[in-house]
C-alpha cells in the first residue's frame, strides 16, 4: 500500500476518556506538542470537535488512498501506551 500522506510525518495516539484511542498524523516539521495533528480516525475527529479545536498542521492525504494501515499503527501505539501505563 502506498504511503497515504503527501509529506513525511509521524502517527500519534492519545487516549481520550470518552471516545477512546484517537489517532493523529503530524507532518515531521510539526510534531511537537504545540501543534494539533490531523485526526485520522473517528475518535480523534470527535475529540477535536468536542473540544472546539482545529488541527493546525499542513497536510494532504493522497486522493483515493486508504488510511486503514495508518490507523492500525496508531491503535497499536495506544495499546502499547496502555500496557506501559497500566501493565495490562
Amino acid at each position: 500500500m502506498p504511503y497515504p500522506f503527501t509529506v513525511s510525518g509521524e502517527i500519534a495516539c492519545v487516549i481520550h476518556p470518552e471516545y477512546g484511542p484517537s489517532v493523529y498524523f503530524h507532518p515531521i516539521e510539526f510534531a511537537n506538542e504545540s501543534y494539533i495533528g490531523t485526526p485520522i480516525n473517528k475518535a480523534a475527529a470527535k475529540s477535536l470537535k468536542q473540544a472546539g479545536i482545529t488541527p493546525n498542521v499542513p497536510y494532504k492525504i493522497n486522493k483515493g488512498d486508504n488510511l486503514d494501515d495508518a490507523i492500525e499503527v496508531g491503535l497499536k501505539m495506544c495499546d502499547e501506551q496502555q500496557i506501559i501505563l497500566h501493565g495490562t
